[in-house]
């Protein structure tokens, strides 16, 4: 329901704008259905969904909760210990980080109807873990390139130092550091394929959108179809960066954590399939 102070203001502006009192009210009309087919989905997905939602969210506290003790552990070590792995543990915190965020994000469109554009998010948590695998492989040198970096407009020229690539190379790509990381790439070739044809303008994410389920029409509403992908695909990438950066210094609180965060993937997973099966019976 709109406050009439903002109603007021609104027709104001409307007036301002040379709006008849028609086009006003088809106006104001319009913003009524929008808000109550957003009242409408968000009843149909906590009805449907929140048993999934909430352990997306446990997820995300167990992974906190790791990050804590290790965080406390950490500073419990002397330097001289630290400092040989300054770099990489720097690099990788501020990933883990920006992954994390990225994690609430997806949650937050997910639970309001929109599973490509948390799909598109999935992607560039993704890409967090290859280049955070890549750093981990490769150590300080590349992670202290990966800091200067960032007061640049270089992009992945500062993987060169991980001595793998010709001098006479003149950038190094994403996909060249796809190829060195030691993640198994392969597993999520597929998904990342339609994660970008998702981010682009390509035909693919057009018409053959994630959340259009009988593929007929191109979608421009909330919908709840193809929200299990991305909630999973985030947990798992985002239990994946965790492990990169607690095995720096591995330690038992923070494994003991981690390890309950796998065991509630497991569920997390189970959660959304059965969900999704139940919904539409595919």
């Amino acid at each position: 329901m709109m406050k009439q102070n903002d109603r007021d203001s609104l027709s104001k502006s409307f007036e301002k704008a040379g709006f008849s009192q028609g086009d006003t009210a088809s106006v104001f009309t319009g913003i009524a259905k929008l808000r109550a087919d957003e009242n409408s989905f968000s009843e149909h997905f906590e009805q449907n969904w929140s048993a999934a939602l909430i352990k997306s969210e446990c997820f995300y506290v167990l992974i906190s909760q790791a990050v804590s003790a290790y965080s406390a552990h950490l500073s419990s070590l002397p330097e001289e210990i630290t400092k040989d792995k300054r770099n990489t543990c720097t690099a990788l915190s501020e990933l883990h980080r920006r992954a994390s965020q990225q994690y609430l994000e997806i949650l937050t469109l997910i639970k309001n109807g929109f599973p490509d554009g948390a799909f598109a998010r999935w992607r560039s948590m993704y890409e967090l873990s290859v280049i955070s695998s890549f750093i981990h492989k490769y150590g300080e040198p590349v992670a202290a390139g990966f800091i200067e970096a960032s007061d640049s407009q270089d992009r992945y020229d500062w993987a060169m130092e991980c001595g793998e690539f010709s001098e006479r190379k003149k950038h190094v790509t994403f996909g060249d550091i796809l190829k060195l990381c030691d993640m198994e790439t392969d597993v999520w070739r597929e998904n990342y394929t339609v994660a970008n044809q998702t981010v682009h303008a390509s035909p693919q994410g057009t018409f053959d959108r994630l959340g259009n389920k009988d593929k007929s029409e191109a979608l421009s509403q909330r919908v709840d179809y193809g929200i299990s992908a991305p909630a999973i695909h985030s947990a798992n990438t985002l239990a994946l960066i965790s492990s990169m950066l607690f095995s720096i210094f591995p330690e038992e609180k923070t494994i003991d954590k981690m390890t309950l965060a796998a065991r509630w993937l497991d569920e997390l997973t189970e959660t959304y399939c059965e969900t999704h099966e139940k919904l539409f019976k595919e």
